[in-house]
């Protein structure tokens, strides 16, 4: 049935509002020969297991997760704020601005770096409202261009300061803020563009005080990895094993869900015509490429790191083939994309390859939070899909 939808979406997408030459070059592409070759090689319909079969070890599911992905991640998130920092204070000490090339290349890298984690939403990155200061996407209401720009004509004073800046809005604070300013026409005489830097030059020391304090929050002994592991009927979060390793999968499901509907399904649209490429993630400093390859890469991690991949394979391995060849066959996909997202949305040999992103990673939802919740023998419930 699934080979099935695949040649359906590839007909679709071949249909005459792309021209003959156009599709015939696409088929030319290596990631598009990959994508046939994964719709041929698809195991249909995947039979739900056997319930007669020895439980996951949770508690190693949770450790294995702590240690083999979320610790290594918040390190390198922490790691990569403090290389932005370092950069903003030597740009603005020098007047250089805010987007000199070493900079773009670290923000691109702390980008990648906060994709890797974003699909963790529970422990010390809920508190004091960390992950929403970190990045405020989406920001439905515009809150974040609003805001700079009162910010900017007044020259607030208290924007500027570290300190200051921690207790003012989120959408003033992370990398949905620091994007625009690096980004934004030039600014109109030299005392604007100091201030620009220096606000820039605080947004992201405030950057460094949040994503190591969330880093040095997930170390060995500190509060919430000994909730994670310590389950009981006194801990308040979790009776038992099972309810933290659901907490894992829940984190994968809903790093699946937030990729299919906010990083593709929103800005592509259903067609070309409805299409809005700007509601994308990171679309200003051409990032949201590289924001999609370290979503995809990293669920793929969470998958194989927390063993959860291993205990698929020996109770229902086309299952765990089916996951693994939708993670492999995205991230080839990507590779592919030539153009930035916004002129690739619209351009008639590379849409295509961003619409079979969506379908896999849509496809990779519905597996992960349906046949793979089976085996794993956790139940979701209603709340447990919400991505955002």
């Amino acid at each position: 049935m699934r080979g099935f939808f695949i040649l359906l979406t590839t007909f679709v997408l071949a249909w005459p509002q792309y021209d003959g030459q156009a599709a015939a070059a696409a088929t030319q592409e290596p990631a598009t020969k990959a994508e046939g070759q994964a719709a041929d090689d698809k195991t249909p319909d995947v039979k739900t297991p056997d319930v007669k079969r020895n439980l996951p070890d949770y508690a190693t599911i949770v450790q294995s997760t702590v240690d083999g992905h979320i610790r290594p991640a918040y390190g390198r998130l922490a790691k990569s704020s403090k290389s932005l920092a370092v950069l903003m204070e030597a740009a603005c000490r020098t007047d250089e601005g805010v987007n000199t090339p070493a900079i773009a290349k670290s923000f691109r890298a702390m980008v990648s770096a906060w994709a890797a984690v974003q699909h963790i939403r529970f422990g010390p990155v809920q508190d004091e409202n960390r992950y929403e200061r970190i990045a405020f996407w989406p920001d439905l209401k515009n809150l974040t261009a609003r805001q700079l720009k009162s910010t900017l004509e007044q020259r607030d004073p208290t924007a500027i300061d570290p300190d200051s800046l921690a207790k003012k809005s989120i959408a003033l604070q992370g990398l949905t803020a620091l994007e625009r300013l690096m980004t934004m026409k030039p600014a109109s005489d030299p005392d604007a563009a100091h201030y620009r830097c220096q606000f820039a030059q605080a947004i992201t020391e405030n950057l460094v005080r949040i994503t190591s304090d969330v880093f040095e929050a997930w170390q060995p002994g500190r509060d919430f990895p000994r909730v994670l592991a310590q389950t009981g009927s006194e801990n308040p979060l979790y009776r038992d094993q099972r309810e933290a390793a659901l907490e894992v999968l829940k984190s994968l499901v809903g790093g699946l869900q937030f990729l299919h509907e906010r990083k593709l399904q929103a800005p592509l649209g259903d067609t070309v015509e409805n299409a809005r490429p700007k509601r994308g993630e990171f679309w200003r400093s051409g990032n949201a490429l590289a924001a999609l390859d370290s979503s995809f890469a990293t669920l793929r991690e969470v998958y194989v790191e927390s063993g959860i991949s291993a205990y698929a394979k020996s109770v229902d391995s086309a299952l765990d083939k089916n996951l693994l060849e939708d993670y492999d066959q995205a991230l080839v996909t990507l590779k592919a994309v030539n153009k930035p997202f916004v002129e690739a949305s619209a351009d008639k040999i590379m849409r295509p390859k961003l619409e079979y992103l969506r379908f896999l990673a849509h496809d990779l939802f519905e597996l992960t939070s349906g046949n793979l919740a089976i085996v794993l023998d956790l139940s979701l419930g209603f709340n447990a899909l919400d991505g955002d």
